[in-house]
């Protein structure tokens, strides 16, 4: 994997980042604490901050990513410059929040950061997309990273909600949950399947690796079992009102490993065409 784990770790913190603040907007439309806004916006900015620096890590020398940002078409400036956008637009909300703006400004501020934040979740993978790799030539790649933003954000809204929900509430919540986890199952289905059936067929990158070989048990235990099936069962479960933040934070960890353990499996896949070396 080498300086690759610095990639790995990229793309999960934003993910997360980009998921939480997804929550915060929802939120600003359901009501809830003010200081749950505050510390759900804050959380959201150090998430994408660390995704941020792991990001510039990887280059290896950290005063390259001057050099990379002097080229608007590649990878690393259109993810640069997404994680500043969305960041500023977190920050904005934030003064909003501590200058007690009208509950108008802030939710036209938290949904422009929603948007903002989709976006950049969905731009982390598509700058992934090489016609070179065939396990990463699909526009399921960058479907799955929006879709781990979006299954985080359904469980960083049930820590930042009032526990106090009405059952109507509190249905509409699981089900939006479960359609997330469901969609993202259905992805994960879908980017085997296209693994299947590359154009040009090689083990490094076969499903049979991923169901039965050396990345069996990253596929089983990582990414269906800790990163769909756990999060699954959790927001299945009808919790106290004490203890439904511990259920959803204990979820979100799983998400978060469920990402980070897709991450590791498409680097592994990720072999070219051709290998000159």
């Amino acid at each position: 994997m080498g300086n690759e784990w610095a990639l790995v770790f990229f793309t999960s913190f934003v993910a997360l980042g980009a998921g939480t603040f997804m929550a915060v907007g929802f939120n600003e439309w359901r009501g809830f604490d003010p200081k749950v806004r505050w510390s759900g916006a804050v959380a959201a900015i150090i998430l994408l901050s660390l995704g941020g620096f792991s990001s510039v890590m990887h280059l290896g020398h950290p005063e390259r990513i001057f050099g990379a940002l002097g080229h608007p078409t590649s990878g690393i400036f259109m993810e640069s410059s997404m994680i500043g956008l969305t960041a500023l637009c977190i920050v904005a909300y934030l003064v909003a929040l501590k200058r007690n703006a009208a509950l108008g400004t802030l939710r036209f501020i938290a949904s422009v950061g929603v948007v903002l934040a989709a976006i950049l979740a969905f731009a982390v993978g598509d700058s992934y997309i090489m016609g070179a790799r065939p396990a990463w030539d699909t526009l399921i790649l960058p479907l799955i990273y929006l879709m781990t933003a979006v299954v985080a954000a359904c469980f960083a809204y049930n820590i930042m909600h009032k526990p106090n929900l009405s059952v109507g509430d509190s249905i509409t919540t699981k089900s939006l949950t479960l359609l997330a986890l469901l969609v993202m199952a259905v992805l994960i289905i879908a980017y085997v399947v296209h693994i299947s059936s590359d154009d040009f067929p090689d083990y490094s990158r076969s499903a049979t690796r991923i169901l039965s070989g050396d990345l069996a048990p990253l596929f089983w235990a990582g990414i269906v079992l800790v990163g769909i099936v756990i999060p699954a069962i959790l927001a299945l479960i009808k919790p106290a009102n004490n203890s439904r933040s511990t259920l959803a934070i204990i979820a979100l960890v799983c998400v978060f490993i469920g990402a980070i353990s897709f991450r590791l499996m498409m680097f592994k896949l990720g072999t070219s065409v051709w290998q000159f070396f």
